[in-house]
């Protein structure tokens, strides 16, 4: 999928801006001559908002993926995008429905449509904000006018609020990746590795002459903070025992820190966000897990030199899918931040309280929606523990708990509970090794089958790397 190009295009983009980051927070021992990179000559191409470039980029999106797919995907011959206006008539009357798609489908393809939008909005000169009615506006488009089959309510929240939440975290990935003072082959590189990471975004680079021309880099190209972990190691999964394993596989992991509220990164939406992509290999789905977490607004409630406490609102996408588990779904949270410091090390903690908009897990029972999940509104919380020693993570503690109520697919309510503990010791520089343990449980209530309980163990050996 595009999106596992995009990660491993930005975690080799991300080497030199995490270079040129820390050496701009450093203090040169003598001046340094100037270079263009600093030169006040260079000239800033702002970007006037554009509705109607970033409206027909919405459009054109839809109309690439609707031709590949009325086309080319299997042979031309899927009647459900045969589209036309007997057909939007048809959607228009009969409103919205559940749909009946894949859960990779339905909770991982959809956002990353979503995204799309967002960032032909974003990248004609919109802010977050601004952004999110094409977002809405062309998931809309697409579920009444670009398929036969009736507009689906869960494709149109999926895409929209996913979307928004990819888009803003790839947005700022490709911001840090293109390098608008740069030239020859590196500029090359940058340029490409930004339009896998943010297609849209590289497209009206081009457009506008951004991807040609030296000029200068917006002044919030980077943040206070950026943190980047690559873990690569084996993962064992138990069903209810961890000795009663399935198998052990591979994995890879990559983490992104990007800001932090503590020093003031809480200006705009996603001034601070984490980000988490984990890939498996010989399990159901090559994207394990993708989760972002963004942070919307904050106030400080206290600050002192050994404390912080902050109060705001994030917005989460999550999705997980592997052999023992599956969960996707779109959550605002009111949250509370702590951080304490002692010497050389500190203590992270949040605490989210989550109202999960739409979610979707993993059913036992076959239903007549077709699917092997069940759809719903519900509530949940989250909470994290960091321990640091001189900025580097050493032990984490996680939890996160939800409740489904479920308004498609069985009559069923569903409990879900995720936790992990992971240890990572440093060994050399930016290396270490680490051993960290989850577990996912689930009691699946059911009105009329029997209920069922879910534990699903899993341990992880890996090697780190942490900058």
């Amino acid at each position: 999928m595009k999106i596992t190009l995009a990660v491993l295009a930005l975690a080799v983009g991300l080497t030199a801006p995490l270079n040129a980051a820390a050496q701009s927070s450093a203090t040169p021992a003598t001046p340094a001559a100037p270079s263009p990179a600093d030169s006040d000559t260079l000239r800033v191409i702002k970007i006037e908002k554009n509705a109607w470039i970033a409206g027909a980029e919405v459009v054109g999106v839809n109309l690439l993926i609707w031709s590949f797919n009325r086309f080319i995907r299997e042979g031309g011959e899927n009647p459900g995008f045969r589209i036309g206006p007997d057909s939007w008539k048809e959607n228009l009357l009969n409103g919205f429905e559940w749909d009946d798609n894949s859960f990779s489908t339905n909770q991982f393809a959809h956002p990353y449509h979503g995204s799309l939008y967002f960032n032909a909005a974003r990248s004609n000169g919109f802010d977050f904000w601004e952004s999110m009615p094409f977002v809405f506006g062309g998931s809309l488009m697409w579920e009444f006018a670009m398929e036969k089959h009736h507009a689906s309510i869960n494709d149109w929240v999926a895409t929209s609020m996913g979307g928004i939440a990819l888009g803003e975290s790839l947005h700022r990935f490709s911001t840090m990746i293109f390098d608008n003072t740069a030239t020859g082959s590196s500029r090359f590189w940058r340029e490409l590795g930004g339009f896998f990471v943010n297609p849209m975004g590289g497209l009206n680079r081009m457009i506008s002459g951004q991807a040609f021309e030296v000029h200068a880099n917006p002044e919030d190209r980077f943040p206070s903070k950026l943190q980047v972990g690559y873990q690569v190691g084996m993962r064992t999964i138990g069903e209810n025992r961890v000795w009663e394993s399935d198998t052990t596989r591979v994995f890879m992991e990559f983490d992104f820190d990007y800001g932090d509220p503590f020093n003031g990164d809480i200006n705009k939406p996603f001034d601070s966000f984490d980000f988490s992509l984990q890939l498996n290999f010989k399990d159901k789905s090559a994207i394990g897990r993708l989760q972002a977490k963004g942070l919307l607004f904050a106030t400080e409630l206290a600050n002192s030199e050994e404390a912080q406490h902050l109060f705001g609102a994030y917005q989460h996408f999550d999705y997980i899918n592997n052999n023992a588990f599956e969960f996707g779904g779109q959550s605002i949270s009111a949250s509370y931040l702590s951080r304490v410091a002692v010497g050389e090390s500190s203590l992270r903690t949040e605490l989210h309280g989550m109202g999960l908009i739409l979610g979707g897990t993993k059913s036992d029972y076959e239903n007549f929606t077709g699917r092997s999940y069940d759809y719903g509104p519900g509530l949940g919380f989250k909470f994290l523990a960091i321990l640091s020693r001189r900025g580097r993570p050493f032990f984490t503690l996680g939890h996160s708990n939800y409740w489904i109520y479920v308004l498609n697919g069985d009559e069923a309510q569903h409990f879900i509970a995720m936790t992990f503990a992971r240890l990572d010791l440093q060994i050399r520089d930016f290396f270490g090794v680490g051993l960290e343990y989850d577990l996912y449980n689930a009691e699946r209530s059911y009105a009329e089958f029997p209920d069922v309980s879910q534990r699903s163990p899993e341990y992880r050996l890996f090697l780190s790397w942490i900058q």
